[in-house]
């Protein structure tokens, strides 16, 4: 007989405080910052402290605001480019390394050394590269002779030389999860495929990218959450200018909230930018999971005809 007396709900009651330390940590240092920026969002807050609750005031005033459309922008097109190369990219780094013989511990770390830099080291880095005085892409340029570029004045080139830098960085995060799942992939159907005839970039569509899915879609969801909160590299390299043309929601908020004191500006631009965050991660999961539910797709070889006269080939 099992045993429901008092030592039975005891045991119960003690699975669930040992429950409570990390409950109560969620609770304090998430919960709670979420919901306090809400009520500020929906404050007129200065950084002095006195406040008044105007409801969504703020958040009307920012979505008819040119300039908060403009960073808004701004956010989606550096979230869409930067994901978008570095995954190319990272999948073709990761291809080329798993078909290499000789040197792979040599170019794994190659491939993995920007990402080692924290976000202001490679701030100041292209901000060097890119500098129209003594900058090395620009005296490259002249060299060769084309015209001087002004990478950090202008906001086509300045958008450019921001998506550069941030997908130097994090082209390597891509490449390392892809070429993770590479070699982990099975060996037989691969093998199998060329004996039956297919090409390389057969074998690559039909066999390959398949099983290479999951992968794929885990890192541009990490990839896609993170680029949406693009500061420091923007911050160090065009400051948000020309004018408004390069600032992302992160960057705005931190100059609306701690420059000019309007606190509840800012965290109206953030609980914008969450909302954001969490639809394309679920149309993100959505699609994972849709992925996930659908049968590879085969390759079917045909096998040359033969007549009856001709008989069964060895």
């Amino acid at each position: 007989m099992t045993d429901k007396g008092p030592r039975s709900a005891g045991g119960a009651w003690y699975q669930h405080l040992l429950l409570a330390p990390p409950l109560v940590f969620f609770a304090a240092f998430a919960v709670f910052p979420l919901l306090f920026t809400l009520y500020v969002s929906l404050s007129v807050w200065s950084i002095s402290g006195d406040h008044r609750f105007i409801g969504f005031g703020n958040y009307a005033e920012l979505l008819t605001s040119p300039d908060f459309q403009t960073t808004f922008f701004n956010t989606v097109a550096f979230a869409v480019a930067t994901v978008l190369v570095e995954y190319v990219c990272g999948m073709t780094a990761a291809l080329m390394l798993y078909r290499s013989r000789a040197g792979q511990g040599a170019l794994r770390l190659a491939f993995l050394l920007p990402m080692m830099f924290t976000p202001v080291v490679v701030g100041f880095i292209w901000r060097t590269m890119f500098d129209p005085s003594y900058g090395p892409v620009d005296a490259l340029l002249r060299w060769v002779g084309l015209p001087s570029v002004p990478w950090l004045s202008e906001r086509p080139w300045a958008f450019a030389a921001v998506v550069i830098a941030d997908v130097w960085q994090w082209t390597p995060f891509m490449f390392l999860i892809i070429y993770a799942a590479m070699r982990a992939l099975p060996t037989a159907p691969l093998e199998a495929a060329v004996v039956d005839g297919a090409s390389s970039r057969q074998v690559f569509w039909d066999h390959m990218m398949p099983m290479l899915l999951p992968a794929s879609l885990t890192a541009i969801l990490l990839r896609t959450i993170e680029s949406f909160k693009l500061f420091d590299v923007v911050y160090l390299l065009t400051g948000g200018g020309p004018g408004v043309g390069t600032a992302t929601i992160t960057l705005s908020a931190y100059f609306t909230g701690l420059r000019n004191g309007d606190l509840g500006s800012a965290a109206a631009m953030t609980f914008l930018l969450l909302v954001v965050v969490l639809v394309v991660t679920t149309v993100l999961l959505k699609v994972a999971a849709r992925i996930g539910r659908t049968k590879p797709r085969r390759r079917v070889v045909e096998l040359p005809q033969t007549s009856p006269s001709e008989g069964v080939p060895a």
